[in-house]
């Protein structure tokens, strides 16, 4: 490219001992393979220090992403309890499985042994390295950007042109949807991005709005990107060779379990459906707990006709995940709002139908080829359950026909047009 590359890993080395199964893993995880694992790119990587960025070099950072990728293949080969249990129970059977991935000694030892390399990648980095001159400074996570002190070094080296790509501006717009204090939060995020010289997003949506909120702080000129997210499952290898997943029909909703994401609007269509004897289908609620879930967790957990019916999942493997994308009826994705919709990218891509909310960026993502509904429409989203979990039904026919029309970006299609983006960066130097 010509332009030394820095690439912020502050959140890798943060969720090494953690599954990484969030949205934001995924992505930040692609990236790193491309800048940090090609032998072809000579790309250093940094996290933040309170005086200066701490700077690991290529070979360095080369182990960090193998440590990652190990760690994770650690996480899905000792815990995956929870998919063999949910395999069970959407086969039919309700036998409970007595052991956990989770308590093994292997499992334990992979922690420590994980909490030990990020604890190495934080107090050893190359102290005598300093960020090259005219770099490209990349962050996709933002980790830690409420801390203004981590990021001033940016106002002392001019040189260097930050990038950053900004999933959304949801908390600024839509601050009811998360924890009391989290927009004030936000906002100091959003100060540090301030200082981009450029900015990568995944929709033109959220392209918009950041450009006028940078304008109104006389941020005018500021280059915007827009490159849609593929799947991150692309590459996931599949786990099963016989017949798809078993039982009667289910159907899917991917994201944390918080207000946001309505997962409301679904529980009371399935409690509505309990009695009806042509409805058997199960819903899979995959993701973690999030803010005020305690209501939902426990009607989930409580409510009889629930029972058995809906099932929650989460840490699942990638490979699992796109097992389970692959033999749902649809996926279903009731939110009030998002910056993109990554599950909807996944479920198209592997030709599942896709229900979801009648919001702009959906229509963008999914290239219109999802099913569209208004969220005060709950009847609507009841009768197209209803006929979808019907195989051979004509809406059912009919959003396969769209699932299978949709054009899935790539990941190599996604990286040549940001490297192009950012070599233009350095022919505007």
């Amino acid at each position: 490219m010509g332009t030394d590359i820095v690439f912020d890993v502050s959140h890798l080395i943060t969720r090494l001992t953690q599954a990484a199964t969030t949205g934001i893993d995924r992505v930040d995880l692609a990236y790193a393979r491309h800048f940090l694992g090609n032998p072809a790119m000579p790309c250093s990587s940094t996290q933040y220090g309170l005086y200066r960025p701490h700077v690991l070099g290529t070979g360095q950072s080369r182990r960090l992403l193998s440590d990652f990728e190990e760690a994770q293949r650690e996480h899905e080969t000792t815990d995956n309890t929870d998919w063999l249990l949910l395999l069970k129970r959407l086969s039919g059977s309700t036998t409970s499985l007595l052991s956990s991935g989770r308590s093994s000694k292997l499992w334990k030892n992979n922690l420590v042994r994980n909490f030990a390399r990020q604890t190495g990648f934080r107090i050893f980095w190359d102290w005598k390295a300093t960020i090259p001159e005219g770099a490209i400074y990349l962050s996709v996570a933002q980790h830690a950007f409420e801390h203004d002190r981590f990021f001033r070094w940016l106002d002392q080296r001019r040189d260097v042109w930050p990038v950053f790509f900004i999933h959304d501006l949801l908390p600024l717009d839509f601050p009811e949807f998360f924890p009391a204090g989290y927009q004030e939060r936000f906002l100091r995020r959003l100060r540090t991005m301030r200082r981009a010289s450029a900015l990568i997003t995944s929709s033109q949506r959220v392209a918009d709005r950041v450009r006028d909120e940078f304008a109104a702080h006389d941020r005018h000129n500021v280059r915007i990107h827009v490159e849609p997210l593929p799947s991150p499952l692309e590459n996931a290898p599949s786990v099963r060779s016989s017949a798809p997943i078993g039982g009667d029909p289910y159907f899917l909703m991917i994201g944390t379990i918080e207000p946001r994401k309505n997962h409301d609007l679904l529980l009371h269509i399935w409690r509505t459906l309990a009695d009806r004897v042509d409805f058997r289908a199960r819903l899979v609620l995959v993701g973690m707990k999030g803010w005020e879930t305690e209501q939902t967790i426990r009607e989930i957990d409580l409510t009889p006709e629930l029972q058995g019916r809906v099932l929650r999942v989460s840490g699942l493997s990638p490979a699992h995940l796109k097992e389970l994308i692959s033999g749902a009826a649809a996926l279903l994705m009731p939110s009030f709002a998002e910056g993109y919709g990554l599950p909807i990218v996944e479920a198209l891509s592997l030709h599942t139908p896709v229900i979801c909310s009648d919001i702009p960026v959906f229509h963008e993502v999914s290239q219109g080829k999802a099913r569209f509904r208004k969220l005060t429409d709950g009847l609507g989203w009841r009768d197209d359950i209803v006929e979808i979990a019907k195989p051979g039904s004509g809406l059912r026919t009919y959003c396969i026909e769209c699932a299978r029309e949709f054009v899935a970006p790539t990941w190599t299609t996604h990286f040549r047009n940001i490297d192009l983006f950012l070599a233009s960066l350095n022919n505007a130097k």
